[in-house]
């Protein structure tokens, strides 16, 4: 179908030749953007509407979870919260919206600093101007929207250009409406600095809690839903431990797991998982409640951490459990422990003592990355909903209640229902985490502008 920008252009052609053949005094009647017509056509821009997924809350509201296009396979189609993460409001009386003195304060800011930036490239300069063109390409993308926007309204009221025409404009209005909200949701979140820490790999670490063997069941069902969310995402997943019980239970669980932004996807998945359910050991059908641990941490570099040699100590014994001849005959097993911080770690998986002493030290390096970053977390964000990793440990963060078919994430008040499908860790996972993703960022945005406009204030 041709846009509506060739359909006005051939349109006007057609009223300007009928009013050659009618009236002497043509010149009058064409319109200007006939005239020169490349004024209406160099800011095309083409746009792709955004589906919603409903999520039902607890409160029987809807919310939506933004996802891409049917047919879009690469990462960004599959997670648009990397892109498109919420629906912010952009009305003057919302906190976050570009029209709020102090958003516009801090994006003159952004702009100034941009501006600047380009008048000396040295290595700082560049690195704010790389950081800063996302949001600059948005500003002027959406100011090219609002240009055709304004077109677009005095078009569907011109009497002149007649109904078809009049609808064809009215319909394209509510695209090019659509597609600025998105603009400006894109603009808000370019306004804060991405999480240098989204695009490394992880370890993530599930464990039984309360409640016995009913927990180690549900323990080995979270991590199986991790384990399919990983392959839906097209991450790899390598397991590290799997310790199982005799009813087929998992007492604890962890692995590695590489792949685009997987930090970002599972930072806010670490906590107290609770299910409530009929176990199947129960005889007389009463519901229990029992919990699941997850960790989630970055993988650091020797880089990230360094640990002196004196500060550790290491132990070494026999290994235990199945391995036939090579179980209590060599000293294979290693704990290793963190003498500053009492960090302990051990390992006996491998049959070799030093690779058994390497694995310790990737732990003990994680354990310590993810102690420095929750001390950061913390300093730079204590009132926070959404808090990162271990730290969130001791937090209930989600519900699985199987009597209802429901799973409620209690950080921001959103529940879903087919939890089989959730567990599944397809699309319906995605859209929660997405939606959680969205809720952290919101936080995010509103911290940084809140924390501009203080030190501006004091400065002043």
């Amino acid at each position: 179908m041709l846009g509506l920008q060739k359909k006005v252009w051939l349109s006007s052609l057609v009223k300007c030749i009928h009013a050659i053949r009618t009236s002497n005094s043509s010149s009058q009647l064409i319109p200007s953007y006939f005239k020169i017509p490349h004024v209406r056509l160099r800011h095309r821009h083409s746009s792709s509407l955004l589906k919603t997924r409903n999520l039902s809350s607890g409160n029987g509201e809807v919310s939506h979870a933004v996802t891409g296009s049917a047919g879009d396979e690469s990462l960004f189609g599959k997670c648009p919260a990397l892109t498109n993460v919420c629906r912010y409001s952009t009305s003057s009386d919302d906190n976050l919206s570009l029209s709020n003195v102090k958003v516009q304060k801090y994006l003159s800011y952004l702009k100034n600093s941009y501006e600047e930036a380009t008048k000396s490239l040295d290595q700082d300069n560049v690195k704010t101007v790389n950081s800063l063109k996302d949001l600059m390409d948005a500003l002027e993308e959406m100011e090219h929207v609002k240009s055709e926007i304004k077109e677009l309204q005095e078009l569907a009221k011109d009497v002149s250009a007649g109904n078809e025409m009049q609808q064809l404009a009215d319909s394209d209005l509510k695209d090019a409406q659509v597609k600025l909200l998105s603009l400006e949701e894109k603009v808000l979140i370019s306004m804060v600095p991405a999480d240098p820490l989204d695009d490394t790999d992880i370890s993530i670490e599930v464990s039984a809690g309360v409640g016995g063997q009913e927990a180690m069941l549900f323990c080995r069902e979270i991590f199986e839903m991790y384990q399919n969310y990983a392959d839906f995402m097209g991450w790899e997943m390598e397991t590290t431990g799997y310790e199982v019980t005799d009813i087929g239970g998992l007492r604890h669980g962890s692995a590695d797991i590489c792949g685009k932004s997987v930090y970002r996807h599972l930072k806010y998945e670490g906590g107290i998982h609770r299910v409530q359910r009929v176990p199947k050991t129960e005889k007389a059908g009463r519901i229990h409640t029992s919990t699941v641990s997850v960790a989630v941490m970055p993988q650091p570099t020797e880089i990230d951490v360094q640990i002196a040699t004196k500060d550790l100590k290491i132990e070494t014994k026999r290994a235990s459990g199945a391995g036939g001849q090579h179980v209590n005959t060599t000293d294979s097993a290693v704990r290793i422990l963190h003498i500053p911080t009492g960090i302990a770690v051990e390992s006996q998986k491998e049959r070799s003592q030093h690779k058994n002493k390497e694995e310790c030290m990737q732990k003990l390096r994680r354990l310590l990355y993810q102690k420095q970053l929750d001390e950061s977390y913390s300093q730079y964000s204590s009132s926070r909903k959404l808090q990162v990793g271990t730290k969130a440990r001791s937090e209930k963060i989600r519900t699985y209640n199987y009597p209802q078919d429901r799973v409620t994430d209690h950080r921001i008040g959103v529940s879903v229902h087919n939890l089989p499908s959730l567990l599944g860790g397809s699309d319906l996972l995605h859209s929660l985490v997405c939606k959680v993703i969205s809720e952290a960022d919101r936080e995010n945005i509103f911290e940084v502008i809140e924390e501009f406009n203080a030190r501006q204030t004091a400065e002043s």
